[in-house]
Formats: C-alpha cells, structure tokens, sequence
C-alpha cells in the first residue's frame, strides 16, 4: 500500500465515508466544502487524481467523481481502530436482545443473526456451533472381493464412516491386514480435522489408498454436517443499489448462500477465535463474490465448539460499523458456546 500523506488520507476516508452513504461517485467540489482541509478545489483534484494514480480510487466516467477502489478500502480498513467499540447505545440494544433470547442454542444463532441484519441493513449469517472432531478410535480394513476393499472408520464418540475402494490388483488377506495395522498406528488416536496431517507416515500401494479414502469419507461428512446456518436480510441484499443496478451480481449472492456459506471465503483467515476477518472484493477466492465484502469472525473455539458469525454486503459496506459489531456480536456467542459446551 502506498504512503499517504494526512491530506490525501483524509481526502480518502471522506470519499469512502461519502460514498458507503450516496452510493454516487463523490466530486472535489463536494469534497472542498465538506472537509476541514482549507485547499482550493483545484488542489483537492489534484489530490484525487493522485489517489486514483496509486489505484486508491477510479471514476467511473471521465467527468465523474471518485469512487473507492478494494483497494481503496483496504487502505480505509488498516487505517481504522482496532480496538474501535460499538456506540453504547447500540452495544445495550444488543446486551438486551440476547438477553431476551431463549436458552436454546439455535434461538441465540438466530438472534445474532438478526441483530447483526437489522444493525447493518444487508445479509447477515452465523452458523451453529460445530463440536470439536472426535479422535480416531478404531480403523479397519475388509476384504470384499479380489480387488474390492471397505475402510471403516470409528471415531472415539462412535460415529462410523465407510468407504469402498477399489484396486488396481488383486491383494492378499496378509497384506490387507498388514495395510490395516500400519494405518492404525498413524491414525488411532489422531482428531478427526488432523488426519490428512499424517500423510508422510504412509506407504503406497494399499495402505496410501484407504488412507486416502479414510479422509475422503470423514471429510465429506464433516462437510455435510458442518452446514446448518441461520441467515437473514436476503430481501435486504437484494436491495442494495449495486444489485438493482446488475441483477447479474446476485449470482454471487445465491452462491454464498447455496454453498455452505462459501468455505473457500474463509480458507485464509485467521484460525483464532475472537479475530474479526475482512475480506474484500478481489480478495474473495470466488469470481461471483468480487463485487461483494465479507465481514466474520470465529467464535468458541476448536477444543470444544465453534462456528462463524458475519456480514455480507457489497464493497460498499459500512466497515467502521461492521467490524466492532461482528466482533462483538461473536463475544457473545463465545460466552453462549462456553455455557453450553463447556
């Protein structure tokens, strides 16, 4: 990111500021008259064009003002308070809906969910907490045919996983049994998210393909199971003027919400709970998410339970609110999943 000096650094958090509320490219003149900077207009575009130069702005016709760029916004984002915290009366609005929720896990998702929708007026997502995986307890391998083999996994709270492979050529009941003895001295014992980690302990042939399949078949379970979410404010979204503008952009928006909250969004992001997350259009992994901005955070944590909480708008998203709302939001969900998780 380039250097900026106090003026163009003010002249962009206006311009974002101004933006994030008209959802119109932002003129010097306007700038001029609405900042404390004491410059003439011909001094501000100058400025303006300067910052369009380093990629912090574009305008969208030559004879528009300027409109952030991601990068832009990444800029504005850094130069944000960490430690920025929610107005009080906002932070009590919240301290009260969460006590008025019921005990139920899912009633306080859904809350969340709902405060953060109504906060931010566009989409808002949290999803269940997800308990900590279950290690290895047991793995077996069963000859079935010549060339035919199951896998079957148990995991120490009695969830059980099968797999078919089928080989390349026939193998011995020795050989299946030497296969299954090996695999359990990597694995037994290891949590469930962590075996693909044991990889280099394994040999090829039998013993790399029902390792393999071993992973494949609790993954695409974990996959499965970790997919129930609350979301609210789709309406909200959709009524956002960049998308009445480009009906095509809700296909990013269908895609988030179709594809389990779109894991590919979150693969970079800090692991810690409690870490609020900000992913920006180019930014997003996925081409249909990169006219859109995420905000999220982790909550719980990966001993006991945990699960996400977040915000999902067009890049032109009120980041000075989203951040401390979302990280405020996932503390109390933090404090919901040590109650009821331990």
């Amino acid at each position: 990111m380039p250097t900026l000096t106090d003026r163009k650094r003010e002249i962009l958090k206006f311009i974002v500021s101004e933006h994030v509320q008209t959802a119109s490219p932002v003129a010097s003149s306007k700038v001029a008259r609405s900042t404390n900077l004491k410059a003439s207009p011909a001094t501000i575009r100058n400025e303006m064009v300067a910052l369009e130069e380093d990629g912090l702005i574009h305008r969208p016709h030559v004879s528009s003002g300027g409109v952030p760029s991601d990068r832009g916004y990444r800029q504005f984002v850094g130069s944000l308070d960490p430690d920025a915290t929610l107005h009080p009366r906002v932070s009590s609005r919240i301290d009260h809906e969460f006590q008025s929720a019921r005990t139920h896990v899912e009633d306080w998702i859904e809350s969340a969910s709902d405060i953060l929708t109504d906060l931010m007026d566009t989409l808002a997502f949290t999803t269940l907490p997800r308990t900590a995986p279950a290690p290895v307890k047991s793995l077996e391998l069963l000859k079935l045919q010549e060339m035919l083999v199951v896998v079957i996994v148990v995991l120490q709270e009695a969830s059980v996983y099968k797999q078919v492979i089928n080989l390349d050529a026939t193998v011995s009941n020795s050989e299946v049994e030497h296969a299954r003895n090996k695999l359990s001295e990597v694995i037994v014992g290891v949590p469930a998210n962590r075996l693909s980690s044991r990889s280099s302990h394994v040999s090829d042939g039998l013993e790399r393909k029902a390792f393999e399949s071993a992973v494949t078949a609790v993954s695409q379970h974990n996959a499965v199971s970790g997919n129930e979410k609350r979301i609210s404010g789709i309406g909200k979204l959709f009524q956002q003027p960049e998308l009445l503008a480009d009906p095509a952009l809700s296909l990013g928006v269908s895609w988030l919400i179709e594809d389990s909250l779109a894991t590919s969004v979150f693969e970079n992001a800090a692991e810690s709970s409690g870490m609020t997350s900000v992913v920006i259009g180019e930014e997003n992994t996925e081409e249909t998410m990169k006219h859109f901005s995420v905000v999220f955070s982790r909550y719980g944590s990966s001993s006991s339970a945990e699960g996400i909480i977040g915000v999902v708008a067009p890049t032109r998203m009120e980041y000075e609110t989203a951040i401390p709302a979302v990280s405020y939001l996932a503390n109390h969900l933090n404090k919901m999943t040590m109650t009821f998780y331990g």
